[in-house]
């Protein structure tokens, strides 16, 4: 059994982390190579995400003694315990060094990246460096680290810890409702797929508020509605006993929701796990749409942007329907964004040829000249493939006007015979 069975999903992580492992046990076969062991591991990302269980799950793994340095004691305190437990990892050779929360050591804003603190690790870092003493370093923002202690020869290998996806979301799902009454029906894919957090504490909040749902009705089992009320609650705080508005209302409110669901879809297959006309108060906003799988161009998230307003527009006489604002306000920032980039390089067709920064007056209003007909554009690739989806589109909206949300597999169900092209 592997001291990494303790944690749930995290494959790719695991098997990097027991390459490693392995080089520490067979320490022949790699020297036979030419194969060194790399200096030291980085795990960043999000608290709560489990970096310093996959790191303690190393050391077990890896069987040596290790030493632990963590914030919680004050500045020169802390500084002495930095050199002192290097060096007694340095004295009880083969040893490890995990310095957890190392982006806590310091003031904790970019600014103090020279503290005396990321000094003391640095020099600790190459004072072991000639001796079999391996450094692990568990961190949420590296980006308030100094480069120089983060750069390759220090730490050779910088692993990002992100949320769990596809058949890892779906087994930590599974882990934390194993000690749950779980009804039979309740659909793990739609369940997988209709959840976003930021850390595995939150996806364990938000199962058992499903539980405490489930209990105070008095229902035997934990049944799909109250996965779906807890994702609701907790994720977007849109309650259940909300005001309905007009039925003119709803209805634009399902067109809206429906054009970013057909355009996600007809540029992403099976994109979106949850969408809904349930009211969002955290955003105040009259709806929403969860996407399971991310973009990976920008003009994809652009179109998805502007899709809300063009399937209402589609029917209504209007220039923007009032759930768009936020939208729009969006696809410009991408526009924008990659308007300035060009700009850095120059505008030769423009007659630009200095940074963005920098330009004239005129200069300026030639660039939002060019932001304004890309959002023009983009609107009518968007509404284009709304009318080519027609029929999809009015189906969605139909079914979140009578069922509020809908979860991957009603999605699934109202694809069916219907084309849904670009």
């Amino acid at each position: 059994m592997s001291a990494f069975d303790k944690v749930i999903g995290y494959e790719r992580i695991k098997e990097e982390l027991m390459q490693i492992c392995d080089m520490i046990h067979n320490k022949k076969v790699y020297d036979e190579i030419g194969a060194k062991l790399p200096h030291g591991i980085l795990l960043s990302g999000n608290p709560g995400l489990g970096k310093t269980l996959l790191a303690k799950s190393f050391i077990d793994e890896s069987g040596l003694k290790a030493y632990t340095v963590r914030r919680n004691k004050a500045s020169d305190n802390f500084i002495d315990e930095i050199t002192a437990t290097f060096e007694k990892a340095k004295k009880n050779e083969p040893s490890i060094v995990l310095l957890d929360d190392m982006d806590k050591f310091a003031n904790e804003d970019a600014s103090h990246r020279d503290a005396e603190e990321y000094i003391a690790v640095q020099t600790g870092i190459d004072d072991v460096k000639n001796n079999e003493v391996f450094v692990i370093a568990t961190v949420n923002d590296r980006r308030k680290l100094p480069h120089s202690l983060i750069r390759s020869g220090r730490f050779d290998r910088k692993i990002e810890i992100t949320c769990p996806k596809e058949d890892d979301a779906r087994a930590i799902i599974e882990y934390y409702l194993s000690d749950k009454k779980v009804s039979d029906s309740v659909n793990m894919e739609d369940l997988s797929k209709m959840i976003s957090y930021s850390s595995c504490a939150e996806l364990e909040t938000i199962l058992n508020e499903a539980a405490i749902r489930a209990a105070y009705a008095r229902k035997q089992y934990v049944e799909m509605d109250d996965l779906v009320e807890a994702v609701l609650k907790m994720e977007y705080d849109s309650p259940d006993n909300y005001s309905k508005s007009s039925l003119e209302s709803i209805r634009k409110t399902a067109l809206h929701e429906a054009g970013h669901l057909v355009v996600c879809e007809a540029l992403v297959p099976g994109s979106i796990g949850m969408v809904s006309i349930r009211p969002v108060t955290r955003n105040k906003t009259a709806g929403f749409t969860h996407g399971c799988k991310e973009f990976i161009e920008d003009y994809h998230s652009i179109l998805v942007s502007l899709a809300g307003n063009s399937a209402v527009s589609m029917y209504y006489a209007e220039d923007y329907d009032s759930g768009s604002r936020s939208d729009i306000e969006k696809a410009v920032d991408i526009i924008s964004n990659g308007v300035k980039n060009d700009a850095t390089r120059g505008f030769a067709m423009m007659g630009i040829e200095t940074e963005y920064n920098n330009i004239s007056e005129t200069s300026h209003a030639r660039l939002e000249a060019v932001i304004q007909a890309e959002l023009e554009r983009f609107s009518l690739k968007a509404r284009e493939i709304l009318i080519k989806n027609r029929i999809f589109l009015e189906k969605a909206t139909q079914a979140l006007m009578e069922k509020e949300t809908l979860l991957y597999s009603d999605i699934c169900e109202i694809k069916k015979g219907v084309d849904v092209v670009v």
